[in-house]
């Protein structure tokens, strides 16, 4: 395939595993950057519609990791909650306590 529209593919994929939040498509998709820009590279010279396509990637690359810091953020938040409450959820648990949703806590 022409780097062009391999690039234009790969940001396609990427821009929508970003907007979707899909983590497992934004692994899948960051092997298969790892993979394939350094053998697109090795046919020579890019472009300037190339070059468009690749700082384009960079781009929404740069969005996917952002979006990545920040979940790994708020989900290392969401566990250090969780841990601060441990004795509690276990004493509930012990109780057999159930929370307003009609949950075991």
């Amino acid at each position: 395939m022409p780097r062009r529209p391999a690039l234009q593919q790969l940001n396609r994929q990427l821009g929508a595993a970003v907007a979707r939040s899909d983590w497992e498509a934004l692994e899948k998709l960051t092997a298969s950057l790892a993979k394939n820009i350094p053998l697109l590279a090795e046919r020579g010279a890019w472009n300037a519609l190339e070059q468009t396509e690749l700082l384009q990637l960079r781009k929404i690359h740069a969005q996917a990791v952002k979006i990545c810091s920040e979940e790994k953020e708020r989900l290392g938040l969401h566990l250090g909650a969780l841990q601060a409450n441990k004795e509690g959820w276990v004493a509930y648990a012990a109780l057999g306590e159930y929370d307003s949703e009609g949950y075991q806590a």
